[in-house]
């Protein structure tokens, strides 16, 4: 029994060597194999954010000037592996005056010498092909103006929560340049638009700007739009009735003088509405006129309230001559 266990013994001691001198080669080969692959050159595209400074003055551009340039490199492994890792490639800036122009094309051409590539990914690599390459210009009359911007918004809020405040754009007016055939079919720069279902919270977020034709350009790429959402709560507030446009010594009696208004309020700004926060009136033209009944105007309301029901909403009134 004795011999036999420690046959066993030895037979499981040399299957665990096996076993591990099995694994650490598998690790030798492993290491090589990933070693050799980062060392390898391989081709690889990347997209690079620009902005471009001093545009040819009173040119129009053909088409649209890129956001991103596509860009072809090669490079080792290693390199690569560390350029994918990266989320956010800075933006490059590229300056036109620095630019290869064709002066009979107007044409301008972005090549390695004045891309450096370099600065965005911290690496040297090898530009194989940048996309769009060239750029061009037309010499038709440059034109511009300023105009505001309006967002395309539609916003469902979840129940019992509503808007509380206007949209607020900035920046609220973007200056568009191109061709005056172009611009005077425009008013107002509109963005992309933008379904908002379920909203219980305030709204921040950057939009890009439409552009209703191709060859127009804008200043900026887009805005950043805002506004306020809060949980309403529902309450009224009994207010007198004024008459507007009164031009005569006539006693004249409302029946009757008050009216009530049933509004929605974000319970933030609950205390801040008053009686004197309205102005209910009349107008004296339609009693000079004999109409029997005189519809109720609210020229006067908290910007912070939705106003829901006007109780009455017409009345009639007496005159003592």
């Amino acid at each position: 029994m004795k011999s036999s266990d420690a046959l066993i013994r030895v037979r499981r001691l040399m299957i665990n060597k096996k076993v591990g001198t099995f694994l650490i080669c598998l690790g030798i080969a492993s290491l090589l194999w990933v070693v050799h692959v980062l060392n390898r050159n391989y081709k690889y595209t990347i997209l690079v954010p620009v902005k471009f400074l001093n545009l040819p003055s009173h040119k129009l551009i053909v088409g649209e000037l890129p956001e991103r340039l596509s860009v072809d490199i090669k490079a080792n492994g290693l390199k690569l592996l560390f350029i994918s890792m990266r989320k956010n490639l800075p933006e490059m800036v590229i300056d036109f005056n620095l630019l290869k122009n064709n002066a009979k094309t107007q044409a301008y051409n972005i090549n390695n010498s004045y891309f450096n590539l370099k600065q965005c990914i911290n690496t040297d690599v090898e530009i194989l092909k940048i996309r769009p390459d060239t750029l061009f210009f037309s010499n038709s009359k440059w034109h511009s103006k300023l105009l505001p911007v309006k967002p395309d918004l539609k916003i469902n809020c979840v129940e019992g929560f509503h808007v509380v405040t206007k949209p607020i754009i900035n920046p609220a007016y973007v200056s568009v340049s191109g061709d005056s055939i172009s611009l005077s079919k425009m008013d107002t720069v509109y963005t992309y638009y933008l379904n908002l279902k379920n909203v219980k919270e305030n709204f921040l977020n950057t939009i890009a700007l439409k552009k209703p034709y191709s060859n127009i350009n804008y200043n900026v790429k887009d805005v950043q739009v805002s506004f306020n959402v809060d949980k309403l709560i529902e309450t009224s507030i009994k207010v007198p009735i004024h008459i507007r446009n009164k031009d005569d010594k006539n006693v004249i009696k409302l029946l009757p003088s008050y009216t009530t208004i049933t509004y929605l309020v974000a319970m933030k700004d609950f205390d801040n509405i008053h009686e004197d926060s309205f102005k209910a009136v009349v107008d004296y033209d339609l009693i000079k006129n004999k109409q029997k009944e005189l519809p109720i105007e609210i020229i006067r309301s908290p910007e912070e309230i939705k106003i829901s029901n006007i109780s009455p909403s017409n009345i009639t009134y007496l005159i003592y001559k």
